[in-house]
């Protein structure tokens, strides 16, 4: 007996029969039914529908049974994406300080001492460097006119957690003539960021063991149809000013009043003495 030709094969192997509604392909008569491989479940693979998206049950065609929903880690995801962009387009904008070009002369800039610097981890190593901006993003600010500070250097960083969290840092350093005003108007900026709300108002904040006032709020992004929730807090010093936002999934969509400024505060001070070094 003859044995009948064999298929054509394509590039990637032999090709397998389709039925025309998404199932196997059905066996000939007599023949074996097909086996998994060793360490598979023995089940049929669920039906996929026209866009690969499951369907009712009980359905044929297009819309077979319904399956388990996307894993919420991508959808946290696309909202720390979010989340990012909004603290990094607040940040771009806050420096550009021209309230105290009217006074000129009378302003008194101290010495430079300290600098900031872009560290690979921050916060006890909790989240590491993604992208340093400062290149980019910080030479968009460094162009931006400011009478409060002079030899302005722009620090802007993204990192990243293992828990799918993410900090933002935009921030500058050289001779600033009034730093409270700085923070205060690194608030003030961030408040009304293109898509931002201002939800919580902001508190000052006297870290223990530091010796410095930081200034926390939350604001919300209103970007892709959702609304998320976004501590952002700032410091400024006679040498450096500068706001973080501290993103971490279980606070996004969290009510922003229940929200621990006081605890983000002291996240704030910690980056300080992590990124704040004296020159030289």
């Amino acid at each position: 007996m003859t044995t009948p030709p064999h298929p054509p094969q394509g590039p990637y192997g032999p090709p397998h029969p389709q039925n025309p509604y998404g199932g196997p392909p059905p066996a000939a008569p007599g023949a074996v039914p097909h086996q998994q491989p060793y360490g598979y479940p023995q089940q049929p693979p669920p039906q996929q529908g026209a866009w690969g998206q499951p369907g009712p049950p009980g359905a044929g065609g297009g819309w077979p049974p319904q399956g388990p929903q996307p894993p919420r880690r991508k959808r946290t995801g696309l909202i720390v994406g979010i989340a990012v962009g909004a603290v990094l387009a607040a940040g771009g904008i806050v420096f550009g300080v021209t309230q105290l070009a009217d006074k000129g002369a009378d302003l008194v800039y101290p010495k430079a001492e300290y600098e900031l610097v872009v560290e690979k981890k921050l916060l006890d190593g909790e989240f590491s460097l993604e992208q340093d901006l400062s290149e980019t993003e910080g030479e968009e600010i460094e162009k931006t006119p400011d009478a409060s500070i002079r030899d302005a250097e722009a620090v802007v960083a993204h990192y990243t957690s293992a828990k799918g969290g993410a900090l933002v840092l935009s921030g500058m350093y050289g001779r600033l003539a009034s730093p409270d005003f700085m923070r205060g108007k690194i608030m003030e900026g961030a408040a009304e960021a293109d898509g931002a709300k201002l939800v919580v108002p902001p508190r000052k904040f006297r870290p223990e063991g530091y010796t410095i006032t930081v200034e926390c709020q939350v604001v919300q992004s209103k970007e892709s149809g959702g609304l998320v929730s976004i501590p952002m807090c700032a410091w400024g010093d006679d040498n450096t000013a500068a706001m973080i936002g501290v993103i971490r999934p279980e606070t996004l969509l969290k009510d922003p009043k229940s929200i621990d400024l006081a605890a983000v505060a002291e996240e704030t001070a910690e980056v300080r003495e992590e990124i704040r070094r004296p020159i030289g």
